[in-house]
């Protein structure tokens, strides 16, 4: 890990809840994975093996499969690993005489415009939730109602809308640094 100078408490404070947000979220992604790994296996085998059919399990494991490509992707927004066109970047780096500073500025309205999207998207979703929990649906071979399933991507694109709004409030520097602790002050007698 390298060691990093935050310009003030806030900045500290944010990042930090940022990468532990991460940090949780790629447990999560890793339980989820395991998880879906055992219900595929116990599905395959009973079907093959046994011939014995799992509706449940062919369910469970889509449901697991959309927890995971939610939580997965707000891992990835903690860290700065969502798939990037830098063909801008390239052009404003040959063209520009101060180009960080243009590139932060652009990075920071995308940042905007996905929060903005998302924040849509979200308060779209969660009111056709809110429909389905209305009509009462239950899930088709397991006995839950069809919100919770549904809810996780409510969940998953919260969890994007923090990462997302962490990246516009935090300076363009620390936006996909994760592997960075506060440096500490120097003692008496220790030489920097």
């Amino acid at each position: 890990m390298k060691d990093r100078e935050f310009p003030n408490g806030f900045v500290r404070i944010l990042f930090n809840c940022n990468r532990i947000l991460g940090h949780i979220e790629s447990i999560l992604s890793m339980i989820i994975l395991w998880a879906l790994i055992i219900v595929v296996v116990v599905f395959i085998s009973c079907r093959f093996i046994f011939y014995i059919s799992t509706p449940w399990a062919d369910e469970l494991a889509r449901y697991f499969l959309i927890a995971l490509g939610w939580f997965g992707a707000s891992y990835a927004s903690s860290v700065g690993d969502h798939l990037e066109i830098d063909l801008v970047g390239s052009i404003v780096n040959k063209h520009s005489k101060d180009p960080q500073k243009i590139l932060a500025v652009i990075d920071r309205f995308a940042q905007v415009l996905v929060l903005a999207f998302l924040i849509f998207f979200t308060y779209i979703y969660t009111q056709f939730v809110s429909k389905i929990g209305t009509m009462g649906k239950m899930a088709t071979a397991i006995p839950i109602p069809m919100t919770l399933p549904m809810s996780l991507v409510t969940i998953g694109c919260v969890l994007l809308i923090l990462h997302t709004f962490c990246k516009i409030l935090l300076p363009y520097e620390f936006w996909n640094d994760t592997d960075v602790e506060e440096k500490k002050p120097a003692e008496k007698g220790e030489k920097s």
